[in-house]
């Protein structure tokens, strides 16, 4: 007879992926779960979860991991939408395009205090995306460090489209929240200055949906597909565009609650735009 080891433990985490839109989130995600690559920048409307299940090797133990890992939209104003996504999170990655500095800036001032007032001090690994398109790689990758140092986390310089770092930083981001010993989850309200009124508009729209649809993860994939069709554009929607989603999802709703409910619920949202500057 041969001796059998122990069977690795199976784990689940909920990882983040967050930064400004086009910062290349979705095209990290699809490079690390399917190995492509697309040039086509759509932006994520609402969140978008995707699995990916790896084995890992912690402090000699071995981990199957299934990552939950949830791409957040970009678009700063959605706070509502964003701090739902946040809650129960494990780790998240924090991107920046290093094309563009003013991304960097907006983890500092906007996505990392958002994460800490929402989750806790969880596990981050800073990402400087579009290394394939710089020059002068040692001085990002200072700058990377000094950067990532503040906050006691791990920086890499990744490529979506060549894949350099693509599968380390996925690893790494399971790794640290193995090797996390924080315990306790913190759940607070975020607290922001007021975005547009048409954007915050569309955010309570959204919220007000899922919230009546069953909670975020079932509610999102049909307000995506419904504001697709309506042509909203999150970074910019438009009073029309909104209205026509509004009616869109009182049509899919009508397919599970009474005309009543619809009716109120449609209502409510088409108040809000109303009142939107």
């Amino acid at each position: 007879m041969y001796a059998v080891g122990p069977m690795p433990e199976y784990v689940k985490k909920k990882i983040l992926l967050l930064g400004d839109g086009a910062v290349g989130k979705t095209s990290l995600i699809r490079r690390f779960v399917v190995d492509k690559f697309s040039d086509n920048y759509i932006a994520t409307i609402g969140t978008k979860v995707t699995k990916k299940d790896i084995k890992l090797k912690v402090n000699g133990e071995d981990y199957f991991v299934s990552l939950m890992i949830w791409d957040v939209l970009g678009q700063k104003g959605y706070s509502a939408v964003q701090a739902s996504s946040f809650r129960g999170s494990q780790g998240a990655m924090m991107v920046y395009d290093l094309t563009r500095p003013e991304t960097l800036q907006s983890l500092e001032e906007y996505w990392i205090p958002q994460i800490f007032e929402s989750a806790g001090k969880i596990p981050l690994v800073m990402v400087g995306n579009k290394v394939d398109l710089i020059d002068r790689r040692k001085s990002y990758e200072e700058d990377a460090k000094e950067f990532s140092d503040a906050y006691e986390a791990q920086s890499y310089l990744s490529s979506a489209k060549s894949g350099e770092n693509v599968e380390k930083i996925f690893r790494m981001i399971g790794k640290e929240i193995l090797e996390e010993k924080r315990v306790e989850e913190v759940e607070k309200s975020v607290e922001m200055d007021a975005p547009p009124s048409i954007v915050r508009a569309s955010d309570k729209i959204i919220m007000d949906f899922c919230n009546q649809f069953g909670g975020l993860e079932a509610g999102m994939p049909i307000v995506r597909e419904q504001f697709i069709k309506a042509g909203v554009n999150i970074k910019n929607p438009t009073k029309e565009g909104l209205i026509r989603a509004v009616n869109m999802l009182a049509e899919v709703e009508m397919t599970i609650k009474d005309h009543q409910t619809v009716t109120r619920n449609r209502n409510r949202r088409l108040a809000l735009i109303r009142g939107a500057r």
